[in-house]
């Protein structure tokens, strides 16, 4: 039965010798087998790097090298895919470290089944007969939707810690359950987790905040113990109670539920917005100003796992913020300028604040966001200027009557405001008449 429809690779598939076929494995046959579209193929076979070097000389297809000890390469056709032999994978005792030690080739399909981390991505698709091979029993998981390891869990899980986050990201992108005995194991190992690398933790991290089912997730990654070694900081809001007649739920639990009910573009500044609660209620007895005592534990939470810079001062300004006029009694003119000054991270964070919320477990909507998306619809009706960059003047024309240094600067600002609060008009007459006006004004003052 054809599970995966491409010409490309049925083509490829011709130039292996009947008794060393080409394979489809992992998730792609995974999510096939699930009846959802494959994007991303992992092929993988007998036949060693070298050896399809020589098969596909002179053909369309080119190999590159990936990584030639694990027996990976790149092969690139229209589109480009992983290649990687079978292999018998050993790694260095008591260490979660990802990276094998020692690779040794193999033949044997089975054997390599065995080392790879779940029965779920252990079935293999044979693309030229179209037959699916599922040595392990992985298709029986994927139907009952359930990981299990491949073999004994305490062994799968200890030669590399990175599985356990793994675990959770599949959880995170299927739904699955986890099989018990996996379970326990992961709980049992999960101070491995200590021997991976920042920046894979980060991009584990990073997916299980995408999935569908992250809620499920996340909790997941608190019952295991994962959050007290990859994010402390955020654990330490476990069990810290909210006033009840404003929040359902304890803090971590409300951030869980703000993380489902977010967008995936906004889900890390949502799991980080609340982080302050636990950390101000223990110090102050108040969680009076979490937001930017959350915004300081973000940018060392995300500096320690390297976040782009970019990516940091943008997801700190959205937790700093999305406190902002929580009580609705700011004045048109104060959010106006508000949302000028963050009109680039706008749209996120309104979506936090609703998803914030939702998150109460009371609320349905945010007053807060309603109101500062209506400000800024009045803004764009009134055609009114976003920044300085907006004004019909600039610094040339300033100059022009008579401003210098930081004068310019210094009056544009004035300006811009003065539009923003229509006292005056974004006209260069209106501008200039007022400009010449407090320049003559400065002057008399200086002469005094």
């Amino acid at each position: 039965m054809k599970i995966i429809d491409c010409k490309e690779l049925e083509e490829l598939a011709e130039y292996f010798p009947g008794d060393s076929p080409l394979y489809a494995v992992g998730g792609c046959v995974r999510d096939a087998i699930r009846g959802e579209k494959c994007y991303d193929v992992d092929l993988s076979g007998a036949v060693e790097p070298h050896e399809l070097v020589e098969l596909l000389a002179g053909s369309p297809f080119k190999v590159t090298s990936a990584s030639p000890r694990l027996g990976t390469v790149i092969i690139k056709g229209k589109d480009s895919y992983e290649y990687t032999t079978f292999r018998i994978d050993s790694y260095p005792s008591d260490s979660g470290v990802h990276t094998p030690s020692n690779v040794e080739f193999t033949r044997d399909l089975y054997t390599d089944a065995k080392r790879r981390d779940f029965k779920c991505n252990a079935v293999y698709y044979e693309i030229k007969s179209e037959k699916i091979i599922d040595p392990l029993g992985g298709v029986d998981d994927i139907q009952k939707g359930i990981l299990s390891a491949t073999i004994d869990p305490d062994v799968v899980l200890s030669q590399d810690g990175l599985r356990i986050l793994r675990l959770v990201r599949f959880v995170s992108a299927l739904g699955y359950e986890v099989e018990s005995k996996t379970y326990e194991s992961a709980k049992k190992l999960v101070s491995r987790l200590r021997e991976i690398t920042v920046e894979r933790v980060r991009e584990e991290l990073n997916r299980i905040l995408a999935g569908k089912y992250c809620y499920k997730a996340l909790t997941m990654m608190k019952e295991l113990g994962i959050l007290k070694i990859i994010l402390p900081e955020l654990a330490f809001n476990d069990g810290i109670a909210q006033k009840p007649q404003y929040h359902k739920y304890d803090v971590l639990e409300h951030i869980f539920k703000t993380v489902e009910y977010s967008p995936v573009n906004v889900r890390l500044a949502a799991l980080f917005h609340d982080i302050g609660k636990g950390k101000c209620q223990v110090q102050d007895g108040n969680t009076y100003m979490h937001n930017l005592v959350g915004a300081d534990l973000t940018s060392i939470i995300m500096r320690r796992l390297k976040y782009p810079t970019k990516q940091i001062e943008r997801t700190v300004r959205i937790v700093k913020s999305h406190m902002y006029d929580v009580n609705g009694d700011a004045k048109e003119f104060k959010c106006r300028k508000f949302i000028a000054k963050n009109l680039d991270i706008l749209d996120d964070l309104l979506a936090l604040m609703q998803a914030d919320c939702l998150a109460t477990g009371y609320l349905q909507s945010s007053r807060t966001a309603k109101k500062l998306r209506d400000v800024y619809e009045r803004m764009v009706e009134k055609q009114l200027p976003f920044g300085i960059k907006q004004l019909d003047i600039c610094g040339e024309d300033l100059k022009a009557i008579g401003f210098g240094g930081v004068e310019i600067g210094n009056m544009l600002e004035e300006l811009w405001l003065l539009t923003l609060a229509e006292s005056i008009r974004n006209e260069k007459r209106h501008l200039i008449d007022y400009a010449k006006a407090k320049f003559k004004k400065n002057r008399r003052d200086e002469d005094k």
